[in-house]
């Protein structure tokens, strides 16, 4: 595959980065899994040493980072969310560096709009989750044994780091386990058993010794080594998915990238031994499609892991592939996007105009207290302007090999684009927690007290929208729907958030 051109790099850099960043401001929690990952962030601000106590001290100390130096222009809440802006690229990065390394210059950008192109990852990036973390961190592990066997200091420093990071950060000792055969086992084939990548492998495996070896000793010493051995010891071994839970949501998680990873096996099936370059990529794959059987921190968080190997696969497969496969899955990937924009903008032709009026009647029942009117001109505009330009750019795309995952990264931005422009207004409506509590203050008295007995998720809502003072005997609770509350009063106020009604609160005035 040819090189990029330095122009083509420069506008791939741009969306990499209008993609990672846009949508991370400006809103509430959607998932009780962001709220959940806020909480251990809310800690550390108030005490920097209780990352150890966190189940990922990597992305919590990152996300209270960036909240902090973002403190002065946005809300505590969106400064962390930047976080995994940042993760989201750096992977990107390591994803392109290892493409580079192991089958030439032409194919970083294809693995990057490969991964780009990726549906999960789509969801996942945009989200305050760990996983934010753990994807980069297995990105940096792949770059660095793709790094090694040429760029000894550098493979042997991102192999350091990124060991580091999965042990010490992230999920503990199955990730050492993970990362240790993704790193040692390459050295079966003769392209990595080179004297340069042996030196880097020691250096990488030295790096990440001393750097767990004192981590570990201070924590001992600071008494939190136990709180560290919580989250990330043995009894992570323990605690596995069954393989049909864990990946029962791939198929789709990871379109459009492993039927072009499939391609490329499917191409290389016959010479797959004499084939080297592509063994990385599978260990890399086997290890973590492994890992997704250890619990992670949301429902498919654990498949991030995969989506690396399986985009360096995917960017060989898109070399390989005849020229008519290659224009159905262009054309395909076309009238799906297509398909997707009508129906955006019917969608919010409904919510904004009452066009049509049967699909306005029932956005209105599903979020009554949304009101039409509330995007803003400027997103709208966004919207309409980025619309016409992926129409518009739809018959200038290259006729290159590269065609087919260009369609779909565009498509997978201009997807996630309209659903932050067009539909952020009503999506904080229906599942941010913001509207829920500000109807639950309006209702107790300026400054009162307020006992809570709700699921976690909540209970981090309201500490970081109400902070309410607590005191044993306060007669304002707030409880779940379906928890017993020892009195035969009704309930002074009930609410739930339009989109998730199974989650239900009731605010009672108990007697002192």
């Amino acid at each position: 595959m040819n090189p990029t051109q330095p122009t083509k790099l420069f506008w791939l850099l741009l969306l990499a980065v209008f993609w990672a960043f846009y949508g991370l401001t400006g809103r509430d929690a959607w998932k009780a899994d962001e709220a959940l990952a806020l909480a251990p962030i809310l800690e550390v601000l108030a005490d920097p040493a209780r990352a150890w106590q966190a189940p990922a001290p990597l992305h919590v100390s990152a996300a209270a980072a960036t909240a902090k130096l973002a403190a002065p222009w946005l809300p505590l809440q969106d400064g962390a969310r930047l976080a995994s802006g940042v993760f989201s690229l750096a992977s990107l990065l390591f994803t392109a560096l290892a493409a580079r390394r192991l089958f030439g210059p032409g194919f970083a950008a294809t693995a990057v709009l490969a991964l780009l192109g990726c549906l999960g990852l789509m969801l996942r990036m945009h989200a305050l989750a760990p996983e934010t973390a753990l994807l980069a961190a297995w990105s940096a592990l792949v770059a660095g044994v793709a790094c090694g066997r040429d760029a000894i200091r550098l493979g042997g420093i991102l192999i350091g780091l990124s060991l580091s990071a999965l042990v010490l950060g992230l999920r503990g000792l199955p990730e050492l386990v993970a990362g240790l055969g993704v790193v040692l086992l390459p050295l079966l084939s003769p392209e990595w058993r080179r004297p340069a990548y042996q030196r880097a492998l020691a250096l990488g495996l030295g790096l990440a010794s001393v750097l767990c070896a004192a981590t570990l000793l201070t924590l001992h010493a600071g008494g939190q080594l136990d709180d560290w051995l919580r989250w990330h010891g043995w009894q992570r071994f323990t605690s596995g998915k069954p393989a049909f839970r864990a990946f029962s949501e791939l198929p789709w998680f990871a379109w459009p990238i492993w039927p072009l990873a499939l391609a490329a096996l499917w191409h290389e099936h016959r010479r797959l031994g004499r084939t080297r370059e592509l063994h990385l990529p599978l260990l890399a794959l086997l290890a973590a499609l492994l890992t997704a059987l250890q619990p992670s921190w949301s429902r498919d968080g654990g498949l991030l892991p995969i989506l690396p190997p399986l985009a360096l696969l995917a960017a060989y497969g898109v070399d390989s592939m005849k020229r008519g496969a290659a224009q159905a899955f262009y054309w395909f990937g076309v009238v799906c996007f297509a398909f997707f924009i009508f129906a955006f903008w019917t969608y919010f032709a409904a919510l904004e105009w009452r066009l049509p009026t049967r699909l306005a009647a029932h956005l209105a029942r599903l979020t009554p207290s949304y009101k039409p009117g509330s995007v803003a001109t400027a997103s709208l505009l966004l919207a309409m302007a980025a619309t016409a330009l992926w129409l518009l750019a739809i018959p200038l795309f290259p006729r290159a090999k590269i065609r087919p995952v260009l369609v779909w990264a565009s498509g997978m931005v201009l997807v996630w684009t309209l659903l932050i422009a067009l539909f952020r207004p009503w999506m904080e409506a229906g599942w941010g927690y913001q509207p829920l509590i500000a109807d639950l203050n309006r209702r107790l008295p300026a400054g009162a007290c307020l006992k809570i007995d709700t699921d976690p998720a909540m209970r981090t809502m309201l500490r970081y929208h109400l902070n309410p003072k607590r005191d044993a005997d306060c007669p304002w609770l707030l409880a779940s729907a379906d928890r017993k509350v020892a009195t035969d009063r009704a309930p002074v106020w009930e609410g739930a958030r339009p989109r998730v009604k199974q989650q239900r609160y009731r605010l009672y005035y108990l007697t002192p």
